[in-house]
C-alpha cells in the first residue's frame, strides 16, 4: 500500500502547479469532472472476479493516482475505476481507494498549508476537523454491505459536471 502512493507523489511534486495552472478553470474542470464520472460508471458496470488486491491490482491503482492531479478528479475515484477495470468486486475496490488515498491527501493536504501561508489558524481549527469527521462519515457509509459506491460517485460528478457547464453557458464562457 505504501509503495502505491509513491508515483502520485512524485507527480504531484514535480508537476501539480503547472496542472493547475493549466487546466484549474471551470471549462476544463466541469469536462474533466464529466469524463471521470463517465469512466466511473462504466467500471462499475464490469462484472467482478476479484475480492482480494495483488501487487498488480496496487501498481495500476498506483499509477491512476496521478490522474487526480487533473481539477476534477478524485483520488479514491480514480483508483475505483482502475481497480474496478480490473475486475475487482466493488467492496474491496472501495475499501482499498479510501485506504490508499489518505496518504496522498494528508500530504497534499499538508503541501498546501505549507505553501499558502496565510490562512487564518482559526479556520484550520474548524476546517481540519470538520473536512476529518466528514471523510469519515462518507467512508462508514460507502464501505457498508451492498452499498456500490461508485455509481453514487459517478452520478454526482455528472452532476457537478452539468451545474459547471450550464453556470459557464449562462455566463457565456466557453
Amino acid at each position: 500500500m505504501a509503495l502505491s502512493c509513491v508515483p502520485a507523489a512524485l507527480a504531484g511534486l514535480l508537476a501539480g502547479e503547472v496542472v493547475e495552472r493549466r487546466l484549474g478553470r471551470p471549462g476544463p474542470t466541469a469536462g474533466l469532472l464529466a469524463l471521470a464520472g463517465v469512466a466511473l460508471w462504466a467500471a462499475d458496470r464490469r462484472p467482478e472476479d476479484l475480492n482480494e488486491i495483488g501487487a498488480r491490482e496496487a501498481a495500476v491503482a498506483g499509477l491512476a493516482q496521478v490522474l487526480a492531479l487533473a481539477p476534477g478528479v478524485s483520488r479514491s475515484g480514480a483508483t475505483m475505476t482502475a481497480l474496478r477495470l480490473l475486475r475487482v468486486e466493488p467492496a474491496a475496490a472501495s475499501r482499498f481507494s479510501i485506504l490508499m488515498s489518505l496518504p496522498i491527501t494528508a500530504g497534499a493536504a499538508g503541501l498546501t498549508l505549507l505553501r499558502s501561508r496565510h490562512v487564518p489558524a482559526g479556520e484550520l481549527a474548524v476546517g481540519v476537523p470538520v473536512a476529518a469527521l466528514t471523510s469519515a462519515i462518507a467512508a462508514r457509509a460507502l464501505l457498508r454491505p451492498g452499498v456500490r459506491p461508485a455509481r453514487g460517485a459517478a452520478v454526482y460528478r455528472l452532476g457537478v459536471a452539468a451545474a459547471v457547464a450550464a453556470r459557464l453557458h449562462r455566463k457565456g464562457n466557453p
